[in-house]
């Protein structure tokens, strides 16, 4: 029963380790005041799985890294940014998935959540088809989407298989 356990912890934890967001970072329209910064960073804070969050009034960069294993979904992030009244604009992310679909129309899926985006290059498309089916480490941008959606494309700049 003990060694069961064991290897399904491990298994778990493996699988936690390779599949979530590590970074985010949201530019914020209309966050010009100290008393705004400070109930983002708290909004965002209260996302499970949340480590650090940097907001910078001067430039309306909101940085969140997250702790590994983490479920937190983009829905949750645009969320604690549109409760407070602001609008988000596009968002960069680092985050761990699958790839999935075909080689003409990947998709990057961030386990532990539901968020799912059609891959599309940012610069010249590179060849995705020896990814799909694997976990890999992405790198991109997610376009402004309309208040309460979360877009549908990430514009991914790197792609590597995670190691």
């Amino acid at each position: 029963m003990k060694k069961t356990l064991a290897a399904a912890a491990l298994v778990f934890s493996t699988l936690a380790a390779h599949a979530e967001y590590q970074q985010v970072n949201l530019t914020v329209f209309g966050m010009d005041c100290a008393p705004c910064a400070h109930a983002i960073h708290v909004s965002m804070k209260g996302i499970q799985g949340v480590n650090t969050v940097d907001v910078d009034l001067n430039t309306g960069l909101v940085s969140v890294k997250l702790s590994s294993g983490s479920s937190a979904s983009m829905h949750q992030f645009n969320e604690a940014v549109e409760k407070n009244g602001f609008t988000h604009k596009d968002a960069t992310i680092v985050a761990r998935g699958k790839v999935t679909g075909t080689s003409a129309a990947p998709f990057f899926e961030v386990a532990g959540t539901q968020d799912r985006f059609a891959l599309k290059p940012a610069a010249a498309p590179g060849d995705i088809a020896a990814l799909l089916g694997k976990m890999v480490t992405v790198s991109g941008t997610l376009p402004q989407a309309a208040k309460g959606k979360v877009p549908d494309t990430l514009r991914y700049t790197t792609i590597a298989e995670a190691q």
